[in-house]
């Protein structure tokens, strides 16, 4: 009896494990066969969300089964992924995407998702209609750079016209509906905008961003009270916070150099300090952790807070919060990867130091997979970085 309580024990991580294998064999199958054959046969076939379901029901259990309603901050915390996963459902079943093409004074009720295949067959009519008046390109002072892709529209409802600017990490929004600027015809008088409709994923999803936030935050101040009548485990933490502050400064130094560079329009945004310096603390951190391991906590921490930072930032420039882009798919496979020897009392294979540092050996090769491997072999919507 007490070794089916030990499996079912373990059944979640090594659900999560088969989760994060399936993620990065995805990742190889893309760069193949492409995008659109990925997300049918993978990230959006039945099997796939049943593992995700299966996965998130052996979690669930095993909160249960460890009363971790005592400890209200951790619980918060899984809890807040189970939100995200189920807006992420919810998001899979009820939203529409695809793309609508208009030329200089067109206008459209219609936008075109895609099929089976990946091609943009499906017309889908919008309670609305879009009029193209104007597009142009503004540039920066050197006259080459774009800064902008900027499309004056005309949208008409029942309750009538108004004008609108859609450009780069500007949105329309009409009826719940969100039209995003994405290219634009080589003579400068059409437009493509994305269309996307997703009434409720959105909002649950990041209901569950929030909780994670806020979660997070509450572990941390607890954790740090408990170890705060340890002098020595206070003492011990000075190199790690000059490790921290040297991470901080090259992070910094980072992301400064990548914006004194002319960035693309859609790089444009405040967010990118913000998510790219986060990222790289995080990755920092995490190499730190490999030899003190009381860092590894909030590294994971913030590779979170970075990943759902990009997600934020993606549903405003590319119409969706998550693509299964291959940056994005190795960031969360390096986060599940890490995320493992956090749970030494489920796992007790972590608490020797031995067998974290071995497994920490292994877990680093995800992280170069996502900072280098994914540039060179996977490219992507991230490939400008």
């Amino acid at each position: 009896m007490n070794k089916i309580s030990n499996t079912l024990r373990v059944l979640p991580f090594v659900l999560l494990g088969i989760v994060a294998v399936v993620i990065a064999v995805a990742t190889v199958v893309e760069n193949n066969y492409g995008s659109d054959y990925a997300h049918h046969n993978i990230y959006g076939a039945w099997w796939f969300i049943a593992l995700w379901l299966l996965t998130v029901v052996a979690g669930c259990w095993l909160l249960v089964k460890r009363k971790m309603w005592r400890q209200l901050p951790v619980m918060l915390l899984h809890v807040s992924f189970v939100v995200i996963l189920a807006g992420a459902l919810i998001t899979h079943i009820f939203s529409r995407n695809g793309m609508t093409h208009l030329r200089e004074g067109e206008a459209t009720r219609i936008f075109w998702a895609k099929d089976d295949q990946g091609a943009y067959t499906e017309a889908e009519t919008m309670p609305f209609f879009l009029a193209l008046k104007d597009f142009s390109v503004t540039y920066d002072a050197d006259s080459i750079t774009p800064s902008d892709y900027v499309s004056q529209v005309v949208i008409g409802t029942e309750g009538g016209e108004e004008q609108a600017t859609i450009s780069m990490n500007n949105i329309g929004r009409v009826k719940g509906y969100r039209i995003y600027q994405t290219s634009y015809d080589d003579d400068f008088r059409g437009s493509v905008f994305s269309v996307s409709y997703d009434p409720w994923g959105t909002a649950v999803t990041y209901t569950g961003y929030l909780l994670l936030a806020l979660s997070m935050v509450w572990v941390s101040v607890t954790k740090r009270q408990q170890k705060s009548h340890d002098e020595h485990h206070r003492a011990s933490w000075l190199p790690t916070l000059l490790l921290a502050l040297c991470g901080t400064a090259m992070a910094s130094y980072m992301v400064i150099a990548l914006c004194m560079r002319p960035l693309v329009p859609i790089l444009r945004s405040p967010f990118l300090f913000v998510h790219v310096g986060t990222i790289m603390l995080s990755y920092i951190l995490l190499v730190v952790s490999l030899l003190r391991r009381e860092v590894l906590r909030p590294a994971v921490f913030l590779l979170a807070t970075g990943i759902f930072l990009g997600a934020v930032w993606a549903n405003i420039s590319w119409g969706t919060y998550w693509s299964w882009d291959p940056k994005e798919a190795w960031a969360l496979v390096t986060l599940i990867a890490y995320s493992l020897p956090l749970h030494q009392k489920s796992l007790p294979w972590f608490q020797s130091m031995r067998n974290y540092r071995i497994y920490s050996l292994l877990a680093f090769a995800t992280l170069l997979i996502t900072y280098f491997g994914v540039n060179f072999f996977f490219g992507g919507m991230h490939s400008y970085a």
